[in-house]
């Protein structure tokens, strides 16, 4: 195995798969669930278990202005720098259920920022952690390196009964909806290993 790999790997190992930043978005919240709500209308199979599924039919729907609005106040929350959340890497992703898992391969290179926008009874996991409901606007950081998954809350990732049907959910309690800005791992790190232990 290639040792930029193997380091990639120890990294992965060492450091949560994600962060409850305790911050939340206030000002856009009701545009928050405002896209759900069209989420739904428009993209009535864009919440699949075992899966995300972007969901680009709604970005004609979110005007720059909220996306510049939501850019704002996270690195206001979070004091980063503003220029580290680029629209060129923002997007809007839905699921229902989803078991443990990593996208290790996928995006070896960036951490998510997530905002939920909707989040039903579900809750993330990772393979110690048992699951709690997010409430709308909750900003947390994500390392997609690390197992994590998405499940009913009080449940830990080994009670998931994962559906090998990959169908779509509509049941709104199953239902996730999250936004999300990729950001170049050196400059989310020093929050992941803050967070360490």
């Amino acid at each position: 195995m290639p040792a930029r790999i193997q380091s990639m790997q120890a990294d992965r190992s060492q450091f949560p798969s994600f962060v409850r930043t305790g911050k939340s978005i206030e000002r856009e919240v009701q545009q928050l669930e405002g896209i759900y709500r069209l989420a739904r209308e428009l993209c009535p199979d864009g919440f699949p278990a075992e899966e995300t599924r972007e969901l680009p039919a709604l970005y004609a729907h979110v005007p720059l202005g909220v996306v510049d609005a939501l850019r704002d106040e996270i690195a206001g929350k979070l004091g980063l720098p503003r220029e580290i959340f680029s629209r060129d890497r923002f997007s809007i992703h839905g699921c229902g259920p989803v078991g443990l898992h990593d996208d290790f391969f996928r995006f070896p290179y960036v951490y998510f920022v997530l905002i939920v926008a909707h989040s039903g009874c579900l809750g993330l996991v990772d393979e110690r952690s048992r699951a709690v409901q997010h409430p709308v606007g909750e900003i947390i950081l994500l390392d997609p390196r690390r197992k994590h998954g998405l499940v009913a809350a009080g449940r830990t990732a080994e009670q998931h009964p994962y559906d090998r049907s990959h169908g779509p959910v509509h049941e709104e309690a199953l239902q996730f909806l999250f936004l999300d800005f990729d950001v170049r791992r050196p400059d989310l790190r020093a929050r992941f290993r803050g967070s360490a232990g």
